[in-house]
């Protein structure tokens, strides 16, 4: 049963896979990020949990089965939506203004920069900051989002620097170095806290930003030479997290490729002997089980109450509650599967799915396709620059999207898109009143009277 599972999940992959098309642009398309994505999640992780003698200890032949028929039944949803046809516009000219653009992202990206800053000024200074691995040293706890969560702001000013000087007129050299200078300032940073969400973040905003703003099409060779030493370096950020930190070492942990493997692919001894879980496979099998069991459904109502109220400052709100979560606990998965959850452990977007609309969550993918398709066009084609940059930051949350669950890309992606929301809606204004000055001109000169401002 298990490897009839597997032989499903895996032809689904490979359709999806020989389903896309360089003719379409497809090697820009998310759809490789979640086969990716998925190959790892819910292929290499089981194989490793049979490898290593863990699959029979956690999991029964039927449970493991569904958890591998499940994603393959998503992975097809999510590519009948992407593979919808959209109408696309033969020509296209960015209707924004390119200078404004750029210096409204090197304002964004300042702004990041000084909140980022002073965040790390709060939590001791930048060398007591990056002391320890995974940021350890760093004071989130008693700090707004607003502060940490500055990168981002970085990330999304560069690619709103590099559509704007793209279509610039400026020759100035420093102009076009600026985006990049801020890419490397978060590069450093993601380094340096061993974190794989930024680092792959870092790497396709400056990969798929470029190959857009200059209307390269690019192929799936190219996309593979970014995409697989981006995956592996994403990999082994996690066994070499103990040394790479500006303190001293924190273990005698020997940091090594085949250390890093093991601790994101399998299990360890301590989960099997303690039944704890960390592996996302695990965790999703475990969460697919428990809602089978217990019916319970979130329905999506934790992210209404997460919009409402996670944008209000701590600081302003000392007691600000967190959401309450009215699908399967930890608690209830413990109940269920004897598994306890380990704190930082995240299901992946099906399993994440799944606790909220069940079977139904296919719908949700086929969405999912087909709305990132359609942004994907309007982004190719210069359509807005919601569209460009918006495609541009979806794609680089994307992993943590597809690995974490999908409320893993809600903070990032908001906070990012701030600054191109205003300018966007600042364009607009001026469009329309451009626009309605026209309009009274023709009426006046058609009428005879005369114009003045």
């Amino acid at each position: 049963m298990i490897w009839v599972s597997f032989a499903v999940l895996i032809g689904t992959l490979m359709a999806s896979l020989a389903l896309l098309r360089s003719s379409r642009g497809d090697a820009l398309g998310i759809p490789l990020v979640a086969i990716g994505s998925f190959s790892f999640l819910y292929v290499i992780q089981p194989i490793q949990l049979i490898v290593t003698g863990g699959s029979e200890i956690f999991l029964t032949q039927w449970q493991f089965a569904h958890a591998l028929l499940v994603p393959a039944v998503m992975m097809a949803f999510f590519m009948w939506g992407w593979l919808r046809p959209v109408r696309q516009r033969l020509e296209a000219v960015a209707p924004w203004d390119s200078e404004d653009m750029w210096k409204v992202g090197f304002g964004a990206a300042c702004i990041g920069l000084i909140l980022y800053l002073a965040f790390l000024e709060l939590s001791g200074g930048v060398t007591h900051s990056f002391s320890q691995a995974h940021g350890a040293a760093m004071d989130f706890s008693d700090n707004t989002a607003y502060l940490y969560d500055g990168p981002w702001l970085m990330l999304s000013g560069s690619a709103m620097m590099i559509f704007g000087n793209a279509r610039s007129s400026s020759r100035k050299r420093w102009r076009a170095l600026a985006p990049y200078a801020f890419l490397l300032i978060y590069f450093s940073t993601a380094i340096l806290t061993a974190s794989r969400g930024p680092l792959f973040a870092v790497a396709t905003t400056y990969f798929v930003g470029q190959s857009i703003a200059q209307r390269k099409k690019v192929s799936f060779g190219e996309a593979a030479r970014m995409l697989l030493p981006v995956s592996v370096a994403v990999l082994l950020l996690v066994g070499y997290r103990n040394v790479l930190h500006l303190g001293p070492e924190a273990s005698s942990h020997v940091a090594s490729a085949e250390t890093a493997y093991n601790e994101v692919a399998g299990v360890s001894e301590y989960d099997k002997e303690h039944d704890t879980a960390s592996q996302e496979f695990l965790y999703h099998a475990a969460m697919l089980e428990t809602v089978d069991e217990t019916g319970k459904l979130d329905y999506g109502l934790n992210w209404l109450e997460f919009f409402f109220i996670n944008p209000i400052p701590r600081v302003l709100w000392h007691d600000k509650p967190k959401p309450d979560y009215f699908g399967v606990t930890w608690g209830d998965i413990d109940e269920n599967m004897g598994l306890d959850i380990v704190t930082g452990a995240a299901p992946g977007i099906v399993a994440d799915m799944y606790a909220r609309f069940h079977i139904l969550s296919a719908l949700f993918f086929l969405a999912l396709g087909w709305s990132l398709r359609r942004l994907f066009i309007s982004a190719r084609n210069l359509g807005s620059p919601l569209a460009a940059v918006g495609y541009v930051m979806v794609y680089a949350v994307s992993l943590n999207m597809f690995a974490q669950g999908f409320g893993a890309c809600f903070v990032p992606l908001g906070y990012s898109m701030v600054p191109v929301v205003l300018f966007a809606w600042a364009s607009r204004r001026r469009a329309r009143a451009r626009r309605n000055e026209i309009i009274v001109r023709q009426a006046l000169a058609l009428r005879g009277g005369p114009w003045s401002s």
